[in-house]
Formats: C-alpha cells, sequence, structure tokens
C-alpha cells in the first residue's frame, strides 16, 4: 500500500480516539458538568435561561443544547460527553485542515498530531463544557473565513453562510470564543479582496443581528462580574506557565519541539514562507491572553488556563510555520515521534487517566465505606459537596453512615466540641474532603486524633483515617515550650515574662499582659524547610486566657524582600469553647496552605507570631510550627506535579 498523507491523518485520527474514547464508560463527571447538569431540571425554556444560564457567567448556547440533548437521551456520563468527544475529535482534523491550506500537508499534520496527544484538548475533549467545543466551533469559523480570503470565487455565498453561522456558534459559546469571533471578523476586514468586502461587512451585521436576542444576557452577566471570589488575578509568568501546560509540563516534549521547530527554520524556503499567515496567527494566539490578563488585573478575574483553548492552536503554526512541505516518509516519522512522545507523557508523566478518572466525590464515598466496613470504632465526617455526594449514594448505594461537615457544623469551635466528645468514644476518625476545605481542620482533628495512618490523594481533595497515638514530631521545625533551650529562629522574647506554672509541674508558660501586643517571633527561610509547595504549615499554641478571646491572632506570614506575598492569621475566638473562663487551657490552631500562594520569589521568610490586638491577659506555652505533608496532584490536573 502506497504510503500517504491522507493515511498519516488517519493515524493520527485514530489516535485521538483512542485517547478520548479509552475506558469511555469510566469518565466521570467534573465539578462543572454536575453544576451544569444541576441547572437543567426546569420545566420550560425561560425559566432555564433565568435560572440555568444568567447565572452562571457563560452564554447560554451549551446549557440550552444540554437542555435539550439529556431531555432526547438522559444524563449518563457517557451520553453527556459523547457530543464532545465527537468535537475534541473534529479539531484535530480542522486544525490539519486548516494548516495545510494556510501553509503545507506537513504543518498540518505536525499541528494535528499535538492536537490529538497533548492533556489540554485530551482532557477537554473529555468535558462536557463550552471548551472543546467552543475550540470546534473556533476551528470551524476558521476555515470558512480562510476560504473567504484565500479562495473567494468558490462557493463565495455558502462559505460567508457557514461562517456566519459558525462565528453564531461561537458567540453563544462561551465569551472567550465570541471574544475569538470578533476578533477573527476584524482580521478579515483586512485580508479579504475588496470586491468581497460589502458582503462580508453585511456578513459581520448578520452575526451580530443572530446576537441580539442574547444581549439581555450578556449585559447582565458583565454586570454581576468575573470568578474572582475563587480564582486569582494571573501572575506575570502566567503565559510561560500556560505555554508549558500545553507541551504537558514534559522536558522531553518541549525538546522535541524545539527540535522540529529548529528542523524546520534551518530548511525553510523564504519565497515560499507564508509570513502573513504566521503574523495572523500569533495575533490570535497572543491577543485573547492580552485581553484577558489586562481584564483580570484591572477589573475582574477571568483569566485561566481553559479560556484560551479557542485560539492556543495557532501556537503551532507560529511554531511550525516555517516547515516547508516533507516527504511523506518524513512526515510520517515526525508525526510518530509527536504521538509516541506526547502519548507517554500524559499517560505515564501527567498520569492522566489515573487522575482524570479518579473523581474525588466519588473517591470520598469509597474511602469511606472500605474503612468503615474495615473498623468498627470509626467515626466519620465528609465534608463534600451535598448534590454530588447524594447522586453518588444513590447511583452506588454507597454508606451515608457519616456526619456532613456543612449541614452540622455553623462554626469550627462546633466542631471542635465534636471532635472532642467523639474522642471518647472512638479511636479512629475518617475524613473525606475537597480542596476547598479549612486548612485549619486537620491539625484541629490532629489535636484529638494525632496520627495521620492512611492519606489518599485525589485531583481537587484527600482522605484521611486518623486515629489516637503520639503526635509525629519529626515535621516539628519550631518548637517553643519556655523550659528547654530557645533557638535563634525565634525572637522578640522578654525572658522577665517566661514563668513557672503554679502547679509545680516544672513547666513554664509565657505571660502576655494587656500592654503587649505582640508576642514571640518565629522566623526562617521558607526554603530551608519545605521542598514541595503543596505542603502546609501547621501552627498552633496553648493559652489560657482571663477573659474570652476576642481579638487575639496567631499570625503567619511570608515575605519576599521585605515585601509581604501572603498575610494569615486566625483568632483564637475560633476555637475556644467556654466551658470554664478561668484555670482552663486550650489550643488554637492557623494554617497555611502553600499550594494556594505564589511563590516564585526569591529569598521568602516565613514569619510566625501572636498579635495580641484587643490587649488581652494571656498565658501562652507550645507554641509549635510543622510542616504537613499536602497532596501533589491537588492541582494537578492544570499544574505540574
Amino acid at each position: 500500500m502506497k504510503l500517504t498523507n491522507t493515511f498519516i491523518i488517519l493515524i493520527i485520527l485514530t489516535a485521538a480516539a483512542i485517547l478520548r474514547f479509552y475506558n469511555y464508560f469510566e469518565i466521570p463527571f467534573t465539578h462543572d458538568e454536575f453544576s451544569a447538569l444541576f441547572r437543567l431540571n426546569f420545566d420550560s425554556f425561560s425559566e432555564l435561561i433565568e435560572k440555568g444560564v444568567k447565572i452562571d457567567g457563560h452564554p447560554a448556547g451549551i446549557q440550552v443544547f444540554l437542555y435539550y440533548w439529556t431531555k432526547l437521551f438522559g444524563t449518563q456520563e457517557w451520553i453527556v460527553k459523547l457530543p464532545f468527544i465527537i468535537a475534541g475529535i473534529g479539531a484535530v482534523y480542522l486544525i490539519y485542515v486548516i494548516g495545510r491550506n494556510w501553509f503545507n500537508e506537513t504543518v498540518g499534520l505536525i499541528s494535528a498530531a499535538y492536537m490529538a496527544t497533548i492533556q489540554f484538548a485530551v482532557m477537554h475533549s473529555q468535558i462536557a463544557r463550552p471548551y472543546i467545543s467552543g475550540l470546534f466551533f473556533s476551528l470551524l469559523m476558521v476555515y470558512y473565513l480562510s476560504n473567504l480570503i484565500l479562495k473567494p470565487p468558490k462557493d463565495f455565498n455558502k462559505n460567508l453562510i457557514l461562517f456566519v453561522i459558525a462565528a453564531s456558534l461561537c458567540s453563544y459559546n462561551h465569551h472567550f470564543s465570541l471574544l475569538f469571533a470578533v476578533i477573527a471578523g476584524i482580521s478579515g476586514v483586512f485580508l479579504i479582496k475588496k470586491e468581497f468586502l460589502v458582503k462580508y461587512l453585511l456578513a459581520g451585521l448578520m452575526i451580530f443581528v443572530l446576537y441580539i436576542p442574547h444581549l439581555k444576557i450578556f449585559f447582565y452577566q458583565l454586570n454581576i462580574g468575573g470568578i474572582e471570589g475563587w480564582l486569582g488575578k494571573p501572575q506575570n509568568d502566567f503565559l510561560i506557565q500556560f505555554i508549558y501546560y500545553i507541551f504537558n509540563y514534559s522536558f522531553f516534549v518541549i525538546t522535541i519541539t524545539l527540535a522540529i521547530v529548529l528542523f524546520g527554520i534551518f530548511g525553510f524556503e523564504k519565497k515560499k514562507l507564508n509570513y502573513k499567515f504566521i503574523i495572523l496567527s500569533f495575533i490570535w494566539f497572543i491577543l485573547p491572553f492580552l485581553i484577558g490578563f489586562l481584564y483580570s488585573r484591572y477589573v475582574n478575574a477571568v483569566l485561566q488556563f481553559s479560556v484560551l483553548i479557542f485560539t492556543f492552536p495557532f501556537l503551532f503554526f507560529v511554531l511550525f510555520g516555517f516547515m516547508k512541505k516533507q516527504s511523506t516518509k518524513i512526515n510520517l516519522i515526525l508525526v510518530l515521534i509527536i504521538l509516541l512522545t506526547n502519548t507517554l507523557t500524559l499517560i505515564y508523566g501527567r498520569k492522566h487517566y489515573e487522575i482524570f478518572y479518579n473523581s474525588v466525590y466519588k473517591g470520598i464515598l469509597i474511602d469511606h465505606q472500605t474503612l468503615n466496613d474495615k473498623y468498627e470504632n470509626l467515626v466519620s465526617v465528609i465534608d463534600s459537596h451535598e448534590k454530588i455526594t447524594d447522586y453518588y449514594i444513590n447511583k452506588y448505594d454507597y454508606n451515608s453512615d457519616f456526619t456532613f461537615y456543612a449541614e452540622s457544623f455553623q462554626e469550627i469551635k462546633d466542631f471542635k466540641h465534636f471532635l472532642k466528645s467523639e474522642s471518647k468514644k472512638h479511636y479512629k476518625l475518617y475524613f473525606g474532603c475537597l480542596s476547598s476545605v479549612h486548612p485549619n481542620l486537620v491539625p484541629l482533628i490532629q489535636e484529638y486524633f494525632p496520627v495521620i495512618e492512611i492519606k489518599n490523594n485525589y485531583f481537587g481533595g484527600t482522605t484521611y483515617l486518623f486515629s489516637k497515638g503520639n503526635f509525629d514530631d519529626s515535621k516539628t521545625i519550631g518548637n517553643l515550650d519556655f523550659a528547654s533551650e530557645i533557638s535563634e529562629n525565634w525572637g522578640s522574647i522578654d525572658t522577665s515574662k517566661i514563668k513557672p506554672l503554679p502547679d509545680a509541674s516544672g513547666k513554664y508558660y509565657y505571660s502576655m499582659t494587656s500592654d503587649v501586643e505582640w508576642g514571640p517571633l518565629f522566623s526562617i527561610p521558607l526554603n530551608d524547610v519545605i521542598h514541595n509547595r503543596n505542603n502546609f504549615i501547621d501552627i498552633s499554641a496553648d493559652a489560657k486566657l482571663s477573659d474570652f478571646p476576642e481579638g487575639i491572632i496567631l499570625v503567619a506570614s511570608l515575605e519576599s524582600n521585605g515585601e509581604i506575598i501572603h498575610w494569615g492569621g486566625t483568632d483564637f475566638s475560633d476555637f475556644y469553647l467556654p466551658t470554664s473562663y478561668d484555670n482552663h487551657w486550650q489550643r488554637f490552631h492557623h494554617s497555611v496552605k502553600l499550594s494556594d500562594v505564589n511563590l516564585n520569589r526569591r529569598n521568602i521568610l516565613l514569619k510566625v507570631y501572636i498579635w495580641n490586638k484587643a490587649g488581652n491577659d494571656i498565658m501562652i506555652d507550645n507554641f509549635r510550627i510543622s510542616l504537613r505533608e499536602g497532596n501533589p496532584i491537588i492541582y494537578g490536573l492544570i499544574e505540574k506535579f
């Protein structure tokens, strides 16, 4: 059989299908998919728009599609995801066709090979949200725009109508695919031949007319702002990290990519080089990022990796657009190298199937049931999403004999009271939680169940089995009991305030009277104690107070060359159980979740201290700072781990 480029693109599409359909019936819903499905149970279209679309922040297109799709075919995972996986495979073919038409077969095949195998594209193909659909619509729009630019006399009206439809689908899909439709549409004004410009401008007007019914929703969502409640403002290295992510966070993928780029540059033919489309690709790739970055910095945070999916493939044209047309054999070799390297890093480097297919919501319930069956003397607490938890309990009949944190505890002190009571009756405690869990909860649990026997990590959460026993001191980086020698990391200590306990136990405490605002200070270079940015810093102190402890704050800050990059504190009142105001020692906690702090700084200094803001009389003892191992894959689908 003769080797052809058609055969090579079939290999690429087959690889794309295998990677997306692998273990197809085991692909779980993500949180965003559950959120969309929970907003489909309405009796009318108008109710869907008012209660299922406007509050979400996305255009109506995909939510409306899911509304009718699930009514027709049901809400099983494989049914809901099917159109999006098909769109993901279709996007691979479209980038090939566009690359072939703009440059040559080689550029199209290389670009398609990357699209078929990188995690960014594979994962979003497996998620029923407006990302891979938007990529498909965006590339479809570009395909018809290319036809209008490159061969306008041929089927001009047909291509123009299809361009209008594709651009309209972009506008109803996602605000960033709408943004790209605007950018691409404006670009077309400068690229289309003058004799067709009037028709093209009328097509642009038609796209706007088709969007008019959505304007009310658009302005409503614009007024409610971005997603800054949980999404932080982008850092200066956002684009570098995004490109790193595109290439699977892999040294091998990047090395091979650079080798292919150099191969293309050294062999390019200047006369045949299509600079116009290389420049256009760069503009289309970079402009949505710049707009999203500036909007996020100065208005509301909206920029995350997923919203750049609609234009990221044009980076491949910037990198490989210099490549001249190669022989079919060379094309096959290049494609096989890309497919093999990216697939191996997807499976083993990024552990995509191991992490993505292992739902934290389901895992929390499975781990609970396993341990509940194994141990009789077990108390269980789950801090998860209530509706998603109910979904899995109803679907799989999982054990529901646990305490749901959000339902049972209004404040942390309520949870402390629960732990104090349950620790008298139970030897072990199971705790399953999402990444959004309050970081103080685990050290609070360890106050009563100090030993972590089992810890299972998931993308987006962790499960623990705690038991009674001795606390592991091996991770302690600072401990001040005022009886032992004080290490050099401690400062701001007035030795005259170190006094013996009146019970003749031989122990000492530190007296902070109402006129003393700042307690002992612990400071240490962060790099001296941590090598994993997913760790926690747990801080605790025992205190005896003369009054209700409002206005006493356990503080931790991170400073880089004098600039505070993180400041956090917990008021003692959060943990205080008012059982007695006299002769009653209690423990207070504060934890720093390092994975939520930007640590890409130099000379970071950790500082820990007690701030007697309200001027209380306090007795302090056992001031401890410890490291706790975090979850290395808690953000593992979007970050390096």
